[in-house]
């Protein structure tokens, strides 16, 4: 039994054609099992709004059909994810705002503050509303996030691999992630040369003391950069140690920068095999 989770955020959108696109529902029920934790989940669909006041009936009767289809993707996403729960005997309340972008961006992250964590599918594409809600979360809602790839349907978190560069927030995902690494039979502390000059506290044998302490069986090790590349070092780590799981701080360049030019967080967003549990 996990111990210090007692409530998930699992994100949904009805931008899915079947909810059986949706790792992070079966993931975030496999852990709620795990856990003993209540589950939320938002089947969310973002509502077309046209302001013009020239509108014609013909285009709002669109807008109308449109608004009303998602409405009913997300019932429908929402009645499936009520189903799942029941059936993996998880508590579950179910929720299926309708808003606009904004105003949902707003909804998600007032509740993932009220939750241990949230999970969210992940989402390849920078431009998109997974994409979005990702982000809003990690910088807005103080709470950690987990984004689980399609290929990933069941908590497991066996191995773990923390990437830890000595920064604040790779210091506070680190802490925040203790009731998944205490679970976990082995934890390895990877600090990444070569990229960027790392200070003396990014030492990573000092953290993994620090886990030990806390229950962590944890090791530490440092590997140089594969061409410059941090991320794809880390996807090589994780693949190497079969982890099922990366613990990390997201965007600790600005996101702008990151999204102009690269950067890990990005990198890891676009393409990584096993879930990413990040806090900023």
């Amino acid at each position: 039994m996990i111990a210090g989770i007692k409530d998930i955020l699992i994100g949904l959108t009805s931008e899915y054609e079947s909810s059986e696109h949706s790792a992070a529902l079966l993931y975030g029920l496999s852990l709620a099992q795990q856990s003993a934790a209540h589950v939320t989940t938002q089947s969310a669909s973002v509502r077309v709004r046209v302001k013009s006041a020239w509108i014609t009936q013909i285009a709002a009767n669109l807008v109308g059909s449109e608004n009303a289809r998602r409405k009913a993707m997300a019932e429908a996403l929402a009645k499936h994810a009520r189903a799942e729960a029941s059936a993996a005997g998880v508590d579950c309340t179910v929720q299926t705002p309708h808003l606009s972008f904004r105003e949902l961006l707003a909804s998600f992250t007032t509740q993932a503050r009220l939750h241990d964590l949230t999970i969210l599918d992940g989402e390849p594409e920078a431009i998109n509303l997974d994409r979005g809600l990702i982000e809003e979360l990690l910088m807005h809602s103080g709470r950690p996030l987990v984004v689980v790839p399609r290929n990933c349907q069941v908590f497991h978190c066996r191995r773990a691999v923390v990437a830890w560069d000595g920064s604040a927030k790779a210091a506070r995902a680190t802490n925040d992630a203790l009731p998944l690494l205490r679970h976990a039979e082995a934890v390895t502390v990877v600090s990444v040369t070569g990229e960027k000059h790392l200070p003396g506290e990014a030492v990573g044998a000092d953290l993994a003391v620090h886990l030990n302490r806390h229950g962590v069986s944890a090791v530490a090790e440092s590997l140089t950069a594969l061409d410059g590349d941090v991320a794809r070092t880390l996807r090589d780590a994780a693949s190497q140690q079969k982890a099922d799981l990366i613990v990390m701080g997201a965007f600790v360049h600005s996101r702008l920068l990151e999204l102009t030019l690269g950067g890990v967080t990005q990198s890891l967003l676009k393409k990584c095999d096993v879930p990413l549990f990040m806090s900023w």
